[in-house]
């Protein structure tokens, strides 16, 4: 007799876990709460779905401990995956993954197709309201209804994107059953900012690296394109600091540090500044960075240090010169908080990886319930690691429940 495997949540964790269950000869049903499957993988990568990292490491990730992260992840070829599908894969100069036709409808619907031809039964507007042990099974309940099942995968996604369907059921199902979750917070996430000169430079992108910083002790750094908005930052820089930002705004001031020319040290910087200062010293400071930054940085820059932008280059002294490289190498600002969770990309937190095995991710609080996806407190860097986890993790809850 098959083994009957409930599959709650059809995100990329639950359409891996169903997928892997099939293929084992388990009899599959996908519980979605939502109108349609994958509705956050066809959002992801500006609809293009950056589902993996050719690039990918245990470094990468956070919270969980990296030795389970790097084993699960050792075990999982995403390229080899969806080419399998049929959805060919096509590598970007950063390691970023796409499909080669650059449509996130074609990893939802190879997905799907997948799904169908292996006979899965896939229900959508089913939300799961409770979890009851039955012998050696389960009963969910749905409403009025009730559904038996030997195994359960709990891949219900996290706190992000509520209107994609982003919400706490799947962590009140996970607490119900004996588990404990860690804080949960938003994650590659834009930042706000106390300070009025990123709005100033609203819709400008720059390469550089940021920083941020409690109590004067450095929390996290990323290096890459930061956007400066009306709020305060987005882009892939102030993404890949915002798990740290979001938590230490919890307890205090936070501050953010833009590093503008992150390829030179203070020093070599600030020695760059006065042979420019010499070679140029007939333009105008507004001309002085023509090459250098887009036009609008020096522009916020020269007004805020009280500097005439008209003025040549000739008449800095010493003084203001290290006035200008030191902000350009650290122009602070303070970060009050994340953006809302209907802008957040992942969760940081969730259950404790030592709360469940990390050679079948079955819990080790409920006997036949399995764990994928956000629901363990692993979340990755920008670049489609998120992704590449939850399909990593689905299709090994998936292949372990159905025995």
């Amino acid at each position: 007799m098959k083994t009957t495997v409930a599959v709650i949540g059809g995100g990329a964790a639950g359409l891996a876990a169903a997928l892997a269950a099939l293929r084992q000869g388990a009899a599959v049903v996908v519980l979605e709460k939502g109108k349609a499957l994958g509705r956050k993988v066809l959002a992801s990568g500006g609809g293009r779905c950056n589902l993996g990292n050719a690039r990918v490491s245990a470094g990468r990730y956070h919270g969980g401990d990296k030795a389970f992260v790097s084993a699960l992840l050792e075990g999982f070829d995403v390229r080899a995956f969806f080419e399998e599908l049929g959805v060919p894969v096509m590598e970007e100069a950063d390691g970023r993954l796409f499909p080669r036709c650059g449509r996130s409808q074609a990893v939802v619907g190879a997905l799907q197709a997948a799904l169908n031809e292996l006979g899965a039964e896939t229900r959508l507007e089913a939300a799961v309201e409770g979890v009851d042990k039955s012998g050696k099974g389960f009963i969910l309940r749905l409403g009025q209804e009730r559904l038996a099942a030997d195994a359960l995968v709990l891949a219900c996604g996290g706190l992000g994107y509520p209107k994609l369907g982003g919400g706490r059921e799947g962590y009140s199902l996970v607490e119900s059953l004996g588990h404990k979750l860690t804080e949960l917070t938003p994650a590659l996430v834009p930042l706000c900012a106390g300070a009025s000169w990123p709005q100033e430079l609203d819709g400008v992108r720059v390469e550089a690296a940021l920083r941020v910083e409690h109590s004067g002790r450095e929390l996290a750094q990323a290096r890459g394109e930061l956007l400066f908005t009306d709020y305060g930052v987005s882009g892939p820089a102030a993404l890949d600091v915002s798990r740290e930002a979001a938590r230490a705004c919890l307890k205090g001031q936070v501050e953010g540090v833009v590093d503008l020319f992150p390829e030179r040290s203070e020093g070599e910087f600030l020695s760059f500044l006065k042979k420019r200062a010499q070679r140029f010293k007939t333009r105008s400071l507004k001309g002085f960075f023509i090459g250098l930054l887009p036009e609008k940085v020096p522009a916020v820059l020269l007004k805020r240090l009280g500097l005439d932008a008209h003025a040549p280059a000739s008449t800095l002294d010493e003084a203001e010169l290290n006035r200008l490289g030191g902000t350009l190498k650290g122009w602070r600002f303070p970060v009050t908080g994340p953006r809302p969770w209907d802008e957040a990309m992942a969760t940081a937190g969730g259950v404790r990886v030592p709360e469940v095995d990390p050679h079948t991710l079955e819990s080790r609080k409920a006997r036949g319930v399995y764990l994928a996806g956000e629901m363990l407190d692993v979340d990755g860097d920008s670049g489609g690691f998120n992704l590449q986890f939850a399909w990593a993790s689905g299709m090994r809850a998936g292949s372990s429940a159905a025995g």
